[in-house]
């Protein structure tokens, strides 16, 4: 049995050396030929498709970073502005610009120092943006680094203008962008 299958491996060698002697190539190249050519094929399929995914993602990334950065710069000046006549209307407009851990801690300081040092002074701030640019920030999470003005008014009449810079952290919820933490810096 070993005998039959030993001469059917040298016909099969056989006949490739004269495939390859009447076709001007040396036995097997040209199966070694479609072999390269079907390994490029699939290399290039894969590459196409790492590089695809890659420029994908790296368009979500950049939509997300435009996205929050127009989000901080409508909703922190709704963060930080308020009005002694409609105080209770503008503090809750600031809450809803908030999420996370974030939206509770805020709340506790709105309730415990502004809503009471602007009711007994009739305080009244306007925060508005002069410039703004992301630090960091991919479709998770987004950094913002804001440069703004406040403008901030006592009963007593008397009005200052102030500059601060805030680092404001952005976070997707509910298809929009939110305020995930403020710091000064």
């Amino acid at each position: 049995m070993s005998t039959d299958v030993e001469r059917e491996v040298k016909d099969m060698e056989e006949e490739e050396a004269r495939e390859g002697t009447a076709s001007g190539t040396a036995p097997g190249v040209g199966g070694r030929i479609r072999l390269a050519a079907v390994g490029l094929v699939l290399l290039s399929s894969v590459a196409a498709v790492f590089f695809g995914f890659q420029a994908h993602r790296a368009e979500a990334e950049a939509n997300a970073r435009t996205d929050a950065l127009v989000a901080a710069r409508e909703r922190v000046p709704k963060l930080l502005s308020y009005d002694a006549s409609t105080l209770e209307t503008d503090l809750e407009n600031a809450r809803a610009q908030t999420t996370g851990d974030f939206a509770a801690d805020y709340g506790e300081i709105l309730d415990a120092v502004v809503k009471p040092q602007a009711k007994a002074r009739k305080i009244s701030t306007t925060a508005m943006v002069s410039a703004a640019g992301v630090v960091r920030g991919d479709s998770e999470e987004v950094v913002v680094l804001l440069f703004l003005t406040q403008t901030t008014t006592s009963g007593k009449g008397g009005t200052t203008v102030a500059g601060s810079r805030v680092e404001v952290t952005m976070t997707p919820v509910d298809g929009g962008w939110k305020i995930a933490s403020l710091k000064p810096v």
